[in-house]
């Protein structure tokens, strides 16, 4: 995983546009509109701002996101951050940031994910019970090991 990792969620403000590189490759480009709370000292209370930050998704992603996302599906996007710096046709300097994507995942689909069945607590005490066990016989044999007139300090 490199250091320009990032993690964001989002909602789409259009449909995926897919297309190919010259060497046949896909790639789906996204755009995810980011809402955030300002910080600082003159922001009015209750202001929520948002930012559009470009996805690019490749290869089997890019089939996925153009086949199952469409506009106003809220996803969480995770991959690499990338700052394009670019001159428009004014001949003023921007950079904008991109996002290189690894994983495309809609929000509804991490929201059907079921917790791990809790197991009863007969079973806890039962596993509980053996762990205190097997660290009673480590204790035991400590004694043996530590026998503090042969350490040489």
């Amino acid at each position: 995983m490199s250091l320009s990792s990032i993690t964001v969620s989002g909602t789409l403000k259009e449909d995926p546009e897919k297309r190919f590189t010259p060497s046949n490759i896909a790639v789906a480009n996204l755009k995810l509109e980011i809402c955030y709370i300002p910080r600082g000292s003159g922001v009015q209370p209750g202001t929520i701002s948002s930012q559009t930050v470009r996805v690019n998704a490749w290869r089997d992603l890019a089939e996925y996101c153009e086949q199952k996302l469409k506009t106003g599906d809220k996803v969480i996007v995770t991959g690499r951050a990338m700052i394009n710096a670019f001159t428009t046709n004014d001949g003023k300097k921007k950079k904008v940031l991109e996002i290189d994507a690894t994983s495309v995942v809609p929000i509804k689909d991490v929201m059907s994910l079921q917790p791990p069945l809790k197991k009863d607590s007969n079973e806890k005490e039962q596993e509980t019970f053996k762990q205190a066990s097997s660290n009673t016989e480590q204790i035991s044999n400590l004694d043996e090991i530590t026998n503090t007139e042969e350490i040489p300090f």
